[in-house]
Order: structure tokens, then C-alpha cells, then sequence
């Protein structure tokens, strides 16, 4: 599997599991809504008032998976996270996400806040075998 191969894979499962620290030290892991790639950059979305953004801030490294159970494979991605500061970028996903914004509880819009991932390390599982590295 190469890095085009691993894009196709996140854009299909779409929801993955982030891993984060919690502030005892211990991992928390949360499903999100992950499938936005440009670049060497993964996307995702958050609200600021959930604990993953204190934990975030306090410790960026994060592990995100994907899976497809129905033929036993896997894509992970190691790196830091950390809030998108371009403006321009932040309004272009916003507009490209118009759907999920209106889907939010009202008056959560602003609250949304939009994260990126730059991957470190990325490894690949297809069925039962060990994990291989995939060159991001």
C-alpha cells in the first residue's frame, strides 16, 4: 500500500478512532469524523468545549486508526495536532462542510473549532499480518 492507497483507505472508512492523554496520564479514545486530507495534512473537527481540546493543548502527539473489521485491516497515523490558524483555510473547510455545520446544535457553530494532523509515522495492516510503514 502506498500514500495514495492510504488516502483512498481514510477517505473511504472515514471514521477513526483519535487517541489522546488524558491529564491523569492515562490514553482517551474517541471516535471522529476524520477523511479530510490535502497535502501531507489530515483535518478534523471539534468543538471547544470538549475535554480532547485541553488535551490537545497540553499534550499535541495523537494516534488516529481506521479499520474495516470486514477484511481485518488497518491505517495509523502518529503526529502532533494543533489548531488551524490560517483564516482562509478554516473558511474554505467550513465551506466545504456547510452540511455538518447546520447539523450542529444551535449555537455550537462558533464553537467549532478545526485541527490538523501532520503525520510522523504511518503504518498499514492489510488482513493478519505485522504492520508496514508507509513513506508519508
Amino acid at each position: 500500500m502506498n500514500r495514495d492507497d492510504v488516502i483512498a483507505y481514510i477517505k473511504d472508512v472515514k471514521v477513526a478512532s483519535l487517541a489522546t492523554m488524558g491529564p491523569d496520564g492515562g490514553p482517551r479514545v474517541r471516535p471522529i469524523y476524520l477523511e479530510d486530507v490535502d497535502g501531507d495534512i489530515l483535518y478534523f473537527f471539534t468543538l471547544a468545549i470538549t475535554r480532547k481540546v485541553g488535551e490537545l493543548k497540553a499534550n499535541p502527539r495523537v494516534e488516529v486508526a481506521w479499520t474495516k473489521p470486514t477484511d481485518f485491516s488497518q491505517v495509523r497515523v502518529v503526529g502532533p495536532a494543533a489548531p488551524v490558524t490560517d483564516e482562509a483555510v478554516v473558511q474554505r473547510w467550513r465551506a466545504e462542510h456547510e452540511m455538518i455545520i447546520q447539523n450542529l446544535p444551535p449555537g455550537t457553530g462558533p464553537l467549532l473549532r478545526l485541527y490538523q494532523i501532520r503525520p510522523e509515522k504511518v503504518e498499514v495492516a492489510m488482513g493478519r499480518v505485522p504492520y508496514t510503514e508507509v513513506v508519508w
